[in-house]
């Protein structure tokens, strides 16, 4: 080997020794080793040998030399160790503080913690379905009839289809439910109807099974249906051989296929589903549907909906040459979360500014807690503690109050949790596909709060209580000194702050809070209280003729009338609060509609002569229906509500008489009998709508499917059983389904305004809580660095009153400028918070007085304990300590 390979392979031989080594002296230990090696050489083959190892041992000796002794790692071990236990040990000996700043990071991140859980649940995880940022929601939309979604009308569907070049795929669904008739009995599931390839584009496989074909899929085909997970499971034992067995639906076989999965329940809790099997030759526009879509790869949504819109085209060539109904997408997502939004956007900010009152609060005391430290920590100064290890010590105390807070704020949390979702679940305002499990994103986020809050706020505390010079640690913090004014300048302006910012979530959550109780004292248009309603579908197999459905209705409301505790009883096709079923009209004597004039569609419903009186609707003109309207040989008659008459007869004061047909040439004319009062069918919030009632012998063929009011005497929950078993002996086949009061349906249509109305309620009154506890501490602590100077006063002759003001003076002044300041933020943001505020104004002076009194009150009840504590000193005994 030569003297030039030897120097190669000794350099990668300097890798087995330490790298600083290598770095500084490389060169001249080659240099040293190529002596070494030349003398050995004469000596044969075997010294070299030895030279190698040597070098080897020597570089391998070096590098274990190198490195940190055990000595050195157990001792950093022991200081870490030494650093938990001390800070156990300081933590341990101040309750009230520790307490305090345990249960402020606990409010603050609970609460961050439910609402982060919403806001995941709804907007962050992802879909749970494949690739679920390519797929979008389709729907049409008719502005000129005053609609945002009317529905996908199956023709234009089935065009979109043949020509849209931008989708793998697009299928539709259509809710639906079924009378599901087995030797267990009867009742009544939720379900749909869809396309063959409704399944494929979502991405979701069967369990067990397969999904519709094609050919399933067209008129005329044979009798199949899908069922859910949770139907296999419950009412089939989750049998493995249950495809190829058959349920009734409607009393009609139906031949089950496949087993979906429960994400398959989207967008709404089904349990069954059948082909949709529509005709795409059909003339009828029945804007029944909804669409889902999956783009091809690399396209954006935009492209997409001009795809769409081109391939709209020949229906607007052909059925609509006014171009009044169009096509258009959103995200998949978007489209079930649009709702949830500005709620959430308001919530989000409204834990925000909670969390930050618990910061400050968090900052005040660790500042108190700093500053009555510091001749602690010019003690360990003066007998040889660096400021590095007194940091450390410092920071790892908040490291156990950020553990403390975030271990109790998740517990805290996860409970509030599963009461809101407990809550909420007969409202069924949450979607269906949001589950709100306890994942590890709750948990991280809950720890990064924890962490950052006591971090970044106890950072600068700490490092108020370690900087600054030894004379100077020993001295302002000695038993006969005051807090300087700067520290107590810093404390109250903490506490100025916090009130400022609760002020705002007390205006906020105050506005919110009367604007519900606004909404609920809106008059619905009928009475809700004693008032039953369920729902009762009648087969077509069983019921296909109108007569036999006519006399069903009949049948049975004539007997829940005569029952004992019974008021009145009706039916209707579409009770307040839930279907919607729209048309056009033509008003005799009016002209003819301009190009581009808006068409109101005007809600229809069914109902029979007793239903005005069970639902407590009043008359406002004309009569109600009687047993003859709608008869055989009888003109046709309808009842408009007040919003129908003002809107197509503006300058009549009477509109009974007047004649409506519906848009068809060869419709007849129908005569207006009376004029109802208006129902809030569509919610308490939304504006009223033209709308009109038929008589249920005028509209038999709608009459397959109706509510059933019934107003009772008692409470009408108890009548249910009797309900039910009237119905049972006029046919055992029939379920009675959406069973419930008026008063709990017309509560669960505002659920969703009183749950974050009330939840930013609760926020405003735990920073309010808040604020009163940071303002108590500071003030105590105050106090308690002020003892020596108070004893003085008093033995100087200074009065209890005197004391008092001197404490809690200057800290209620600091509060009255954040309380100020706040009332003044909340008036400038008030308006953010847009249509939440019904009939409410951001100035409310109600609310705004309120607040102040409420924030001012609790300024001086959190001032007025440790001041009176302070002016009950003994100036004696103080002047001894």
């Amino acid at each position: 080997m030569t003297d030039a390979d030897a120097r190669r392979w000794y350099r990668r031989l300097l890798h087995l020794g330490p790298r600083r080594l290598r770095d500084r002296h490389a060169d001249a230990m080659c240099d040293a080793f190529l002596d070494v090696r030349r003398d050995a050489r004469a000596d044969g083959r075997l010294a070299v040998a030895g030279v190698w190892m040597h070098a080897t041992t020597d570089l391998l000796r070096a590098h274990w030399r190198a490195r940190p002794s055990r000595h050195s790692r157990s001792r950093t071990a022991i200081m870490i160790g030494s650093d938990i236990r001390l800070a156990f040990r300081t933590l341990r000996h101040q309750p009230f503080a520790t307490g305090l700043l345990v249960l402020m990071l606990t409010l603050g991140i609970a609460a961050n913690v439910v609402v982060f859980s919403l806001v995941s649940e709804l907007f962050i995880k992802p879909f749970p379905f494949p690739d679920s940022t390519r797929l979008v929601y389709i729907n049409e939309k008719a502005p000129r009839w005053n609609l945002d979604e009317t529905g996908i009308n199956y023709p234009d569907f089935a065009q979109w289809r043949k020509a849209a070049r931008a989708f793998e795929g697009m299928g539709l669904w259509g809710s639906a439910s079924f009378n599901l008739s087995d030797d267990r009995g009867a009742e009544r599931v939720e379900g749909g109807t869809i396309t063959f390839d409704y399944f494929t584009v979502l991405g979701v496989k069967p369990l067990l099974g397969r999904t519709f074909t094609e050919a399933e899929d067209q008129p005329k085909a044979p009798d199949v249906a899908i069922v859910s997970e949770s139907m296999w499971r419950d009412r089939f034992g989750a049998a493995t051989d249950v495809v190829g067995k058959t349920i009734r639906l409607n009393g009609v076989p139906f031949q089950i296929v496949g087993v979906m999965p429960k994400i398959a329940e989207f967008p709404s809790r089904a349990a069954v589903w059948l082909p949709l099997k529509e005709d795409p030759a059909t003339t009828n526009q029945s804007y029944s549907y909804s669409g889902v879509g999956r783009l091809k790869p690399g396209v954006s949504i935009d492209s997409a909906e001009q795809d769409l819109l081109l391939a709209h085209a020949p229906v607007f060539d052909t059925r609509d040459k006014e171009r009044v109904v169009s096509p258009f997408l959103r995200p998949l997502r978007a489209n079930f979360v649009r709702d949830f939004r500005l709620m959430a956007s308001a919530l989000s900010a409204a834990v925000a500014l909670l969390l930050i009152v618990a910061c400050a609060n968090v900052a005040a005391v660790m500042l108190a807690r700093a500053i009555a430290r510091r001749r602690e920590m010019g003690i360990r100064l003066a007998i040889g503690a660096n400021r590095a290890r007194l940091m450390r010590q410092l920071l790892v105390e908040n490291a156990m109050l950020a553990a403390l807070g975030a271990a109790a704020g998740l517990v805290l949390g996860r409970w509030a949790l599963h009461l809101l979702v407990d809550s909420v679940a007969d409202a069924q305002i949450l979607p269906s596909w949001a589950t709100f499990n306890f994942d590890w994103r709750i948990a991280a986020f809950a720890v990064g709060v924890a962490a950052a809050t006591a971090l970044l706020f106890g950072w600068a505390p700490a490092l108020h209580a370690v900087r600054g010079n030894l004379r100077g640690a020993m001295n302002d913090a000695s038993s006969g000194s005051t807090i300087s004014p700067r520290g107590r300048k810093t404390l109250t302006t903490l506490v100025a702050a916090e009130f400022m910012i609760a002020a705002v979530l007390f205006v906020g959550g105050g506005l919110l809070v009367r604007a519900f109780i606004n909404v609920r004292h809106i008059d619905p248009g009928y009475r809700a209280d004693h008032a039953l309603m369920f729902s009762i579908a009648l087969p077509r197999a069983s019921y296909g003729d109108d007569a036999k459905r006519l006399a069903f209705w009949q049948s049975l409301t004539e007997r829940l009338r005569t029952t004992p505790g019974v008021e009145a009883a009706g039916v209707v096709s579409c009770p307040p609060l839930s279907c919607h079923w729209g048309n056009f009209y033509r008003i005799e004597g009016r002209p003819p509609l301009k190009p581009g004039e808006s068409n109101p569609v005007v809600l229809g419903r069914v109902a029979d002569h007793g239903y005005f009186a069970a639902m407590g609707i009043r008359l406002e003109a004309g009569r109600f229906f009687d047993q003859r309207d709608g008869a055989d040989k009888t003109p046709p008659v309808v009842i408009v509500n007040e919003t129908f008459a003002r809107t197509f007869w503006p300058d009549q004061n009477n509109v009974v008489g007047k004649r409506i047909a519906f848009n068809g040439p060869d419709s007849p004319w129908i005569t207006v009998i009376g004029v109802a009062h208006d129902v809030k069918h569509y919610g308490l919030e939304r504006p009223m709508r033209p709308g009109l009632y038929f008589p249920i012998g005028l509209m038999t063929e709608r009459a397959g499917t109706m509510a059933v009011v019934v107003r009772t005497t008692g409470e009408p929950d108890a009548f249910t059983p009797t309900a039910r078993g009237i119905v049972t002996q006029l046919d055992p086949t029939l379920p009675l389904y959406r069973i419930n009061t008026a008063e709990r349906r017309l509560a669960a249509s505002m659920q969703t305004r009183a749950t974050y109305s009330w939840m930013l309620g609760v926020f405003a009154g735990l920073a309010l809580l808040l604020a009163l506890g940071g303002a108590y501490g500071v003030t105590s602590y105050l106090v308690t660095q002020r003892t020596r100077e108070i004893g003085i006063r008093m033995a100087l002759g200074a009065r209890a009153n005197d004391i008092m003001r001197a404490v809690a003076g200057g800290s209620f002044a600091a509060i009255g400028v954040g309380v100020v300041s706040g009332l003044g933020a909340a008036v400038l943001t008030g308006g953010l918070l847009g249509d939440l505020l019904f009939g409410v104004s951001p100035r409310d002076p109600m609310i705004l007085s309120i607040a102040a009194l409420t924030l001012f009150a609790a300024a001086v009840s959190a001032n007025w304990i440790p001041a009176r504590r302070a002016a009950r000193m003994n100036p004696v005994a103080t002047l001894k300590t």
